[in-house]
């Protein structure tokens, strides 16, 4: 019975959307992975191979198969003059193994508004900070700690595009979140009581080819200290997209900051605290190829380097990772891929760690 009511609803649901002329998209893939480790490596910290990010030196290897990084996501868009719709984007991805019997987790999920050149978007977007993503079979790694420090979470952003002959500017603002809410109180940044604030400027030029500059800055009140507002977050950064042709594509990013692990920026720098600054000078691309219909390549780099100006003994001073993607389209809907790479991280006082990483998946799009 319950079945049956749940089922009504939702008919009932989406014959009303329907009745308000609500376009609904969805989007998404189907994912399988089988992934294999030469030597340890660190998923976000933690020992497995959910999405490999810096070699930790154990002599080890390791395989395992999964299907946790499948994605589902809604698109909704209603009006003429002035557009109200939404986004909401799931997976069952966590970083704790291979476990067969995950959740399903949000990752994005706002609503928006948007008249002439003007949108407002509330809810869990990307950042505007670093907000490009590579593009790797290593779909949870994302060149995180390698790179690419953007992340997604809770904002406000204002998206504002220009009118211009030849090329087109766009202003985007955001007030976020700026730290995680980790169960145990009131983060740092609600004790500030100032929002994350984010901000970018790019334009897009030679009808396909965007540059963009962007920054971020937070407030954050130190542990144990409630009153103290004597450290913050900071960053700057630029990005580019510049499809020159088919078979050559390229993206990337270079970003510099300070204390940004702070505010779940994806740094190898670690977190800073009052009177000791955390500095990361990163950088990554990837240049992408579509020889044919049936076979497409990427290559990509990234490096994250600890500038802070004192590293202590068993502190990571620089995590870098290549890597190459042969991806062969079955047909429009599925494909098969193949990633090989080496994360290569370096610790002071101690050797090199590199680990060999290969990631074979079959992927349908929809």
């Amino acid at each position: 019975m319950k079945t049956l009511l749940t089922i009504i609803v939702g008919i009932l649901l989406n014959a009303a959307l329907l009745a308000q002329g609500l376009e609904l998209k969805p989007y998404g893939f189907v994912k399988g992975d089988a992934v294999y480790s030469s030597q340890g490596v660190l998923s976000f910290g933690n020992p497995n191979l959910s999405s490999p990010q810096i070699a930790n030196g154990v002599d080890e290897s390791a395989v395992g198969f999964t299907a946790k990084h499948t994605r589902f996501g809604l698109k909704g868009l209603t009006g003429t003059d002035i557009k109200v719709g939404g986004v909401i984007e799931l997976d069952f991805f966590s970083a704790g193994g291979f476990d067969p019997n995950v959740n399903p987790r949000i990752r994005l999920a706002y609503a928006s508004v948007a008249w002439e050149n003007l949108e407002l978007r509330f809810g869990q977007q990307w950042d505007i900070y670093s907000p490009l993503n590579a593009t790797t079979n290593n779909t949870n790694g994302n060149l995180w700690f390698g790179g690419n420090l953007g992340f997604r979470r809770g904002a406000i952003q204002l998206h504002y595009k220009i009118r211009a002959e030849g090329f087109q500017p766009m202003i985007q603002l955001a007030l976020a979140e700026a730290v995680r809410e980790t169960g145990t109180g009131i983060g740092d940044d609600n004790k500030a009581m100032l929002p994350m604030v984010q901000g970018r400027f790019s334009s897009k030029f030679l009808e396909n080819k965007t540059i963009g500059i962007y920054f971020v800055y937070s407030s954050l009140t130190p542990k144990p200290d409630t009153s103290s507002f004597d450290y913050t977050s900071s960053g700057f950064g630029i990005d580019f997209t510049l499809p020159f042709h088919k078979y050559f594509e390229v993206h990337g990013e270079l970003n510099m900051g300070t204390n940004l692990n702070n505010s779940d920026f994806f740094t190898i720098a670690g977190k800073g605290k009052n009177g000791d600054d955390r500095k990361n000078l990163s950088f990554w691309t990837n240049i992408t190829s579509k020889l044919s219909d049936q076979f497409n390549f990427v290559l990509g780099i990234g490096v994250d380097k600890n500038q802070t100006d004192k590293i202590a003994n068993g502190v990571i001073e620089q995590n870098f990772v290549i890597y190459g993607d042969f991806i062969f389209p079955i047909t429009k809907e599925f494909s098969l891929s193949l990633e090989l790479g080496s994360i290569t991280t370096s610790v002071k006082g101690f050797n090199d760690r590199t680990a060999v990483i290969g990631i074979f998946s079959g992927k349908v799009n929809f």
